[in-house]
């Protein structure tokens, strides 16, 4: 049975009837008839009243459809998935409330609202109509017949699987649509989702971005974003004063920082009390490289295999010496055919000499003589010349690029490739993977962090250029190989890169 929309004049009737009215981009997202929308939410730009309303007309078309639905034994079914209950309480908080002011004839039993239990369902019609509120957490809970529409909220925060193992599939029986709401949360899948629906070749999907000043009611008048994204690339460049010689910074005994003409007092407060970072993702919904996790595209699901020893394949080691910190040894093997770099195991341990360090690397046979070489700490040349005579191993001589630049290899390889393919499509996979035995390398790959990230937005400084030294110790010695391998990741032509990778044996495609 393919799904119909509800004609707009049913929109229109639900909007006078809960007393609701939609600012101009609400009300074009609301209407328009794409089957899949994307919307890049500031916060406090409507979100969960735009999700609980693009519900709200469903009802009225359940009713319209009723005798056909109990010919065939078939429901309209309708989920709202959040991160975590929380999340997707709020949007079916406001479909809840619009059915009881609209004084539509819940099911009882069946019709409950009880978000403390993750108990949140409106059913309706001897239920030939059920909205179901759901948690990611659970995805034991994300199966069942199919769906007519779903709301995706904080979709940013969802893991991909979420949408193309579980709730994609249900959408194939009735043509059901779906709706991503979300503030960005960097570059990840939403924002691939996103740029589909900016391309006009994908006619199925359309995509919005709502900064938050959108919102009229909130931020009456709105802001100059000219002015604005002048100010932010002023700051950006520590030159905010020069842009704003008389006004910007002005105090007053009473009433603090004077805001610039055209920006709203409230958005000119946040601006100020954010960092960069923080203030073009929350607010201005901005796909911006956002400070916190260093590896934001980690992700255990896709990153983390079972993948075995292969004898054929050029075998490498990288290290981080310690004590106090933890000696770690990465066991490394490159995929001849599709050149991706497989983690294989680790040794993590603390309170270790090199010797002692060595002795159990050994024991565990995580030095087999077929490794190439490894890749040591070059500031520590008299440990890599010992760790080298007593595993009987060659380690590299030369030097180290940035922390930056081995942090920007590591992010690359994390990547999913070929690009032009779509998420979940079997070929699309990354070229860094780590073995799921390797407990400590994926911890810090999914904890090693910038300082203070979280909070500097909100006492109002920029984040730190560095990451934090805390969980770092793997991620150096993967920095460690890549450098090595493949020296500066932006290495201008073709040519000066196939001559790294031949110079360390590897043929320098990435």
């Amino acid at each position: 049975m393919i799904t119909t929309p509800v004609p707009p004049p049913v929109h229109q009737m639900t909007w006078d009837r809960t007393n609701w009215s939609p600012y101009p981009t609400q009300r074009e997202i609301l209407l328009d008839r794409t089957r899949n929308k994307v919307v890049a939410f500031g916060r406090r730009a409507g979100k969960s009243q735009t999700g609980g309303h693009l519900l709200i007309p469903e009802a009225y078309r359940a009713w319209y459809e009723m005798e056909h639905l109990e010919k065939v034994s078939q429901r309209r079914e309708y989920w709202i998935v959040g991160p975590g209950y929380s999340d997707s309480e709020k949007e079916f908080r406001v479909f809840w409330d619009g059915m009881k002011r609209l004084q539509m004839p819940m099911d009882t039993p069946g019709s409950y609202y009880n978000p403390e239990g993750g108990t949140m369902i409106c059913s309706l019609f001897n239920r030939r109509f059920i909205v179901h509120a759901k948690s990611a957490m659970h995805p034991e809970s994300l199966v069942g017949e199919g769906l007519s529409g779903v709301v995706l909220s904080e979709a940013a925060k969802l893991k991909p699987s979420t949408w193309i193992k579980y709730i994609r599939p249900m959408l194939a029986d009735f043509t059901g649509w779906s709706a991503f709401l979300s503030t960005p949360e960097g570059k990840n899948w939403f924002y691939d989702l996103y740029m589909a629906g900016m391309d006009p070749f994908r006619t199925d999907w359309k995509s919005w971005r709502a900064p938050a000043w959108v919102n009229p009611y909130l931020y009456p008048g709105g802001v100059d974003e000219k002015l604005l994204d002048n100010l932010v690339e002023a700051r950006r460049k520590h030159r905010l004063d020069a842009v704003l010689p008389a006004l910007q910074m002005l105090h007053s005994a009473t009433h603090g920082l004077v805001h610039p003409p055209g920006i709203h007092p409230e958005i000119w407060a946040l601006f100020l009390d954010m960092s960069t970072e923080m203030f073009n993702q929350e607010e201005a919904a901005l796909f911006t490289e956002y400070v916190g996790r260093v590896f934001k595209n980690f992700d255990e699901e896709i990153h983390v295999t079972d993948q075995v020893f292969e004898d054929s394949w050029e075998t490498y080691a990288c290290v981080d010496y310690g004590f106090t910190n933890p000696f770690v040894w990465l066991l490394l093997q490159i995929d001849p055919h599709h050149k991706r770099v497989h983690v294989l195991d680790e040794y993590y341990e603390t309170n270790r000499t090199t010797s002692e360090a060595a002795a159990e690397i050994r024991s565990r046979n995580l030095a087999p003589q077929t490794i190439r070489m490894f890749f040591p700490d070059p500031a520590e040349p008299d440990r890599t010349r010992e760790l080298s005579g007593l595993l009987h191993l060659k380690g590299y001589k030369g030097g180290s690029i940035s922390l930056d630049d081995r942090i920007e290899w590591i992010r690359r390889h994390l990547k999913l490739s070929p690009e032009h393919l779509e998420y979940g499509h079997p070929e699309k996979l990354p070229s860094l993977t780590v073995h799921r035995k390797c407990v400590n390398t994926i911890r810090e790959l999914n904890d090693y962090r910038y300082p203070d990230s979280a909070k500097a937005g909100e006492r109002g400084r920029e984040a730190p250029e560095q990451p934090m030294k805390k969980d770092d110790h793997t991620p150096e010695a993967l920095g460690r190989f890549f450098s090595g391998m493949f020296g500066s990741p932006y290495v201008k032509t073709r040519q000066s890169q196939v001559q790294i990778g031949t110079r360390r044996g590897f043929d320098g495609r990435y």
